[in-house]
């Protein structure tokens, strides 16, 4: 899932997939085994070692994943330069502090000013890249196409400005969004990422209701926020696709309003299962087994007695994640 330079049509970037070599080159070394590491804080609760641990088994690797919190981005850069440290994932608070200790980035992470996936080759360069946002387009069409809705002309709302929103605008512009409002509590940071991407800010949301259509809300304001539109009968008029990126907890304010409103809703633990099935092809140089990462995550976060970290913060136990589902069951 690397990139190559990109060209700009029309205001969209382009990618062409990078040479089978420098694919090669990304795989991890399969001589000896590797750690990786879920880089942030806090990631006590974090479902990602769920997802790779399996990725690397199903790929005949020797390879484990583990969480490794660290307030301090100094901690995660001494930690990639240890002799047995292969890479790992980055979540906040660390996705774009830790951008300029890389030696190489990825397109897609350059332009979204944001890594969340660090590869250290056989040369031991730190190569960055970014997934989140194919999480989050993945994702996407797959629920307008469920829809009916094909992805143009579409009208989205991406509430946030941090690195998941910059991945998200990223990802809206991959999708030939044509308008993109963006609202952000503090207004100016707003006016950078829509000038930045050609999108408009959008301060106020209660001017929602003057919406004749609206397609897509992606949501990437913290968990813990209690973040909510004031006025969710836009919600319930114009039924867009609602993507939240947070994951914990399951049910923010802003997924229970969707829900309550009859919105198809993409949960944060389907973006986290998305994106962390491109990081695996990124690791492993093979197709990510995707039903068996679902069904770990599922037995993992959602199973009867289950003594994951986050398994307290995924309830209704008896409605997981359609896509998770799904996946499991293909």
């Amino acid at each position: 899932q690397g990139f190559a330079r990109n060209s700009r049509a029309q205001g969209v970037f382009r990618f062409r997939p990078l040479a089978a070599a420098f694919r090669r080159e990304m795989a991890c070394r399969t001589d000896r085994p590797l750690e990786f590491f879920i880089f942030g804080h806090p990631v006590t609760m974090s479902p990602s070692p769920d997802i790779h641990n399996v990725g690397f088994g199903e790929a005949g690797l020797q390879h484990t994943y583990a969480r490794f919190d660290a307030p301090d981005a100094e901690q995660v850069v001494e930690k990639l330069k240890t002799e047995g440290c292969g890479g790992g994932s980055v979540t906040i608070p660390h996705k774009e502090t830790l951008l300029p200790n890389m030696d190489v980035l990825s397109e897609s992470a350059r332009v979204i000013g944001a890594v969340n996936t660090i590869t250290k080759t056989e040369d031991g360069k730190l190569h960055g890249d970014n997934t989140d946002w194919l999480g989050i387009k993945n994702q996407l069409e797959a629920r307008l196409a469920s829809k009916g809705q094909e992805s143009k002309g579409l009208t989205c709302l991406l509430c946030g400005s941090g690195g998941t929103a910059r991945a998200a605008a990223f990802a809206l512009k991959q999708m030939g969004a044509q308008r993109v409002l963006i609202f952000n509590r503090t207004a100016s940071r707003a006016e950078d990422l829509a000038k930045e991407f050609g999108f408009e800010a959008f301060p106020d949301l209660a001017n929602l209701s003057d919406l004749e259509q609206l397609h897509i809300v992606v949501n990437t304001l913290p968990g813990s926020s209690g973040f909510e539109l004031p006025d969710g009968s836009v919600l319930e008029r114009l039924r867009p696709v609602v993507l939240e990126a947070a994951y914990i907890p399951r049910r923010t304010a802003f997924v229970l309003q969707a829900l309550a409103k009859g919105c198809e809703v993409v949960e944060g633990a389907e973006m986290l299962f998305e994106q962390g099935c491109a990081q695996c092809e990124i690791w492993t140089g093979k197709p990510a087994p995707r039903g068996k990462i679902a069904s770990a995550l599922l037995k993992a976060l959602f199973e009867k007695g289950s003594q994951h970290p986050a398994h307290e913060k995924m309830q209704p136990y008896d409605a997981p994640p359609k896509t998770l589902v799904l996946e499991a069951m293909a």
